[in-house]
């Protein structure tokens, strides 16, 4: 199996989210009429609108906050690292946070629209503290995972060949006004690629130390 880890928002959280991208798609009478694309490319008065969405959401079950990627394991390696993390994540705190804000087009190559987590420092900590224990809890199986690759912010959108600057724009600034109800991180999960959830591990039930 193709494992990897990440933290799973609730379900109201996610399917917010996905609702906010599809609500702002325009009517076909609105679509495009000379409009700038996202790289320069103008397109004509007389183009037929396109016949996707200018965005492309994503479905909430994929709407998650990444972790790490451990990469293909064998069953019996899937079994200890769930238990190792079981170790690792029983003496951490269970942070409290929302989604505020978003952005796109982070990085060279990036076509995604993200939301971004927002919390205290202490809570962004915590949450960090996570997935540092997360990566660090798997060396002793022999799975050296990316430390940096953890990021507070997730997809909810794919930018597409008929995204426009103007809907993009738009896109973001509702993200800038949108602040989700918080909530608390219980758990990590950890996916199997193109199958969901294999296991989830608790965070906080042991006191530290």
């Amino acid at each position: 199996m193709h494992a990897h880890a990440a933290f799973v928002p609730p379900e109201p959280v996610r399917q917010a989210l996905a609702d906010l991208v599809t609500s702002l798609e325009p009517s076909p009478a609105d679509t495009l009429s000379g409009r700038r694309g996202l790289f320069g490319r103008r397109t004509p008065e007389n183009v037929a609108a396109p016949a996707g969405p200018l965005l492309e959401p994503l479905d909430p079950d994929r709407i998650l906050l990444p972790i790490t990627d451990f990469g293909y394991l064998a069953s019996g390696d899937a079994r200890r690292l769930v238990e190792a993390l079981t170790q690792v994540c029983a003496p951490l705190p269970q942070p409290t946070i929302r989604v505020a804000g978003g952005a796109a087009l982070v990085d060279p190559g990036d076509r995604s629209v993200w939301a971004d987590v927002a919390g205290t420092d202490d809570e962004l900590g915590a949450m960090r503290a996570i997935a540092q224990a997360v990566v660090s809890g798997v060396e002793p199986l022999g799975l050296f995972c990316d430390r940096r690759q953890f990021r507070p912010r997730f997809t909810i959108a794919t930018i597409t060949d008929d995204t426009t600057v103007e809907h993009l724009e738009q896109v973001l600034a509702e993200l800038a006004a949108y602040s989700s109800e918080p909530w608390t991180i219980h758990e990590v999960a950890v996916l199997q690629k193109g199958a969901g959830v294999y296991r989830t591990v608790p965070i906080g039930t042991r006191p530290p130390g």
